[in-house]
């Protein structure tokens, strides 16, 4: 009994020591290299961010905003991203509806990753997508073509665009919101006689209002600074589809100062509509 007591205590002693010695690497070495990392990259982030506000300057940022060009092409990239925002709220809800609604799963997940698409979809490409689309000799532009109707290099193209790279992310939202949604919720609406649509329409929409506002916005901040698909499927023409981006772009040919004030206000205002969106998550808790 005494030497069995002896081995089991020695055996307690040499876990407690492994332990201790495993709680030190994690607590004295391990800890303080994820927190140096953490700072390292959030100094990455951040340091940029200052360059740019510093170079732009204040005076630089006013000045350029009241000037006749610029302000054609902020006018014109708010115009077109509300009217994307516009068409993405209607089918994007639609197919966040039905997505989430399918008892298929395979099916389910298909049409994920066809939504989900544009996310990783490098803009260039998806530009020349589209151009193949709705070009003079692309399949739907062939079509229009019979009529007159001419898409390419025009403000509706920007609006195209912005709806394909931008649309994934408010059906995400939305859809995964929707799937939060109890069970419960929905067969009490059905005992009380309301349809799938009413329930979605007069209880759903209304319950989830705080997704729906941050995946808009998410969805139009994307739109605002959508530049390669614009470049390459609706060109860059002054007072036509020229949108923030591509005058950033223009302007750092000719004046790296003016294009720097140019990207500082877009940045100024997706940081804005990212705080709105953390407000709206936080409220939702």
């Amino acid at each position: 009994m005494v030497e069995d007591g002896i081995k089991l205590r020695r055996k307690y002693t040499n876990v407690f020591a492994k332990e201790t010695r495993n709680n030190f690497v994690m607590e004295r070495i391990l800890f303080p290299t994820m927190c140096c990392m953490a700072v390292i990259y959030i100094f990455l982030l951040v340091f940029p961010i200052l360059s740019l506000m510093k170079y732009a300057g204040v005076y630089n940022i006013l000045k350029n905003v009241c000037n006749t060009e610029n302000v054609n092409c902020i006018l014109l990239s708010l115009v077109t991203s509300l009217v994307s925002l516009v068409i993405t709220f209607l089918f994007g809800t639609a197919t966040a509806f039905y997505i989430a609604n399918i008892s298929n799963n395979k099916m389910a997940k298909l049409l994920d990753i066809i939504v989900e698409i544009p996310i990783v979809l490098p803009p260039a490409v998806a530009g020349i997508a589209l151009l193949l689309t709705f070009g003079s000799n692309g399949f739907i532009g062939r079509f229009l073509s019979q009529y007159n109707i001419d898409i390419v290099f025009t403000p509706i193209a920007v609006v195209i665009a912005q709806v394909f790279v931008s649309s994934a992310f408010y059906v995400r939202v939305l859809r995964d919101s929707i799937k939060r949604v109890p069970d419960e919720i929905f067969e009490a609406t059905y005992v009380f006689g309301a349809g799938k649509v009413e329930t979605n329409i007069r209880v759903i929409i209304p319950m989830l209002k705080n997704s729906i506002i941050s995946g808009l916005i998410l969805a139009w901040v994307r739109s605002m600074g959508e530049f390669g698909a614009t470049l390459m499927f609706a060109g860059n023409i002054l007072n036509k589809t020229r949108t923030i981006p591509l005058e950033i772009y223009t302007l750092m040919q000719s004046d790296i100062k003016t294009a720097t004030a140019f990207a500082a206000i877009l940045y100024i205002l997706s940081f804005s509509m990212l705080v709105i969106v953390r407000m709206n998550e936080k409220e939702d808790k």
